[in-house]
């Protein structure tokens, strides 16, 4: 008796044992996330706003303290973060910080605030640091901002206000800036770029006050990009003889003094409205900055309706990508593009209904103005293709794709028997 009892507690110790590894198991499978490794969860976090990060404290006792080691903060002053950006500094304890991102969007902090906050994240050694200031209009950058050897990269937005460093700038260890919105006269670039000896990669997105862009001095400088809207002012000199990459959004004058090391150029000449009185002027200026990318391997170009069959030099270019709305008036330019690229081993078109394009009424008074006979030379020619009123129409109602494919394809078959077996190909209509 006394052994079936004892077998019999056995076996229940046993059922009681499996019961409690099943139900262990059964736990773990169910909270996964937690069961990952502190740096996982830190990694997940930190594709997260901070007070989102924050939130997830309430889970268990495993994500009580978890935010505060976290190596990315992104930090704004609206919502209910609002009134506790002190508060999430000061319960911070990761010794160093890879990526800070501040917004400022109203003007509740003053100037010591902020500077205490850049301050603390300067003190981390942040290397990715991006500050945003939309409606603070009284803040200047402390001196301390001007001085800093472990920011690799930088982002600073304002809204429309002049940046304008200190005497002296030394960033000894940032490869990329972006400035965007930032009024910068001549001087206040040349003291940043000497201040940045390692800078490989610089852009500048509606900065217009600055007349001449000299970065000759900037040897490790290879990508430049630039978003540049200045109606009625004087062309801006881009002196550039390093840079291997160029990224040029513009409705104004560029003249591009010095670009002798590109290899890939991308060309947005942009029109904002109806200047009929300005196509003269931009066909020059397309012309221009055509002959100074002329030896890249890589070109891509939006504004074609500005390219006229002139004398011109050959490119050099293999790969010639154009991204185009299909009207009359752009065809010309294409097939000017081709008929100057002897050497061309791909073309890539890419069709869009977005984005400013000069209306065709304005294209015929101009050649009608320099004596050119329309019918004669692009008129009865290119008459397959619509006229840009006649695209707007396709568009509204919703024939443009269907018609536009036959005509596209016609087309490519054209340019392939004109390009004398270079090869070139047609994609991504």
């Amino acid at each position: 008796m006394a052994d079936w009892l004892g077998r019999r507690r056995q076996r229940q110790r046993r059922k009681k044992t499996r019961h409690r590894k099943t139900k262990r198991a059964k736990d773990v499978r169910g909270d996964f996330i937690s069961s990952m490794p502190d740096e996982i969860l830190h990694h997940i976090l930190s594709f997260t706003v901070t007070i989102s990060a924050i939130r997830t404290s309430a889970l268990s006792r495993r994500w009580r303290h978890l935010w505060r080691e976290l190596t990315s903060l992104y930090i704004h002053d609206f919502g209910p973060q609002a009134r506790g950006i002190n508060q999430i500094l000061i319960h911070y304890t990761a010794p160093k910080i890879m990526c800070f991102h501040l917004g400022i969007y109203n003007d509740n902090h003053s100037t010591a605030q902020i500077n205490s906050w850049i301050e603390f994240a300067m003190s981390r050694r942040v290397q990715d640091l991006s500050l945003t200031f939309f409606n603070h209009r009284k803040y200047t950058f402390p001196d301390f901002f001007n001085l800093s050897s472990s920011i690799e990269q930088l982002s600073v937005k304002l809204r429309d206000r002049h940046m304008i460093p200190g005497a002296t700038v030394s960033w000894e260890s940032l490869r990329n800036l972006s400035l965007r919105r930032c009024r910068i006269r001549d001087e206040s670039i040349v003291t940043i770029i000497s201040g940045c000896p390692k800078l490989e990669f610089l852009a500048l997105y509606y900065c217009g006050v600055f007349n001449c862009l000299d970065l000759s001095k900037s040897l490790s400088l290879t990508r430049l990009e630039m978003k540049h809207h200045r109606w009625g002012s004087r062309p801006t000199k881009i002196i550039a003889p390093n840079i291997h990459y160029l990224r040029l959004e513009t409705s104004d004058t560029c003249n591009l003094v010095d670009v002798s090391s590109l290899t890939e150029a991308y060309l947005d000449i942009g029109i904002d409205g109806n200047f009929s009185f300005r196509v003269d002027f931009l066909l020059t200026m397309v012309l221009k900055m055509i002959a100074k990318v002329q030896n890249v391997e890589r070109l891509t170009i939006l504004s074609v309706a500005e390219i006229r069959r002139f004398p011109f030099r050959v490119l050099r270019v293999q790969t010639l990508i154009v991204k185009i709305k299909f009207v009359r008036s752009v065809i010309p330019g294409i097939a000017w593009l081709l008929q100057n690229s002897p050497g061309l081993k791909k073309l890539i078109v890419h069709t869009t209904d977005k984005g400013s394009m000069m209306d065709d009424k304005y294209v015929d008074f101009y050649l009608d103005s320099q004596g050119l006979k329309l019918d004669k030379y692009w008129r009865l020619k290119y008459g397959a293709f619509p006229t840009s009123c006649e695209t707007h129409s396709m568009l509204r109602s919703k024939r443009f794709n269907v018609e536009t494919i036959g005509i596209v394809h016609r087309m490519s078959a054209e340019k392939h028997q004109d390009a004398r077996g270079t090869g070139c190909m047609v994609g991504r209509f």
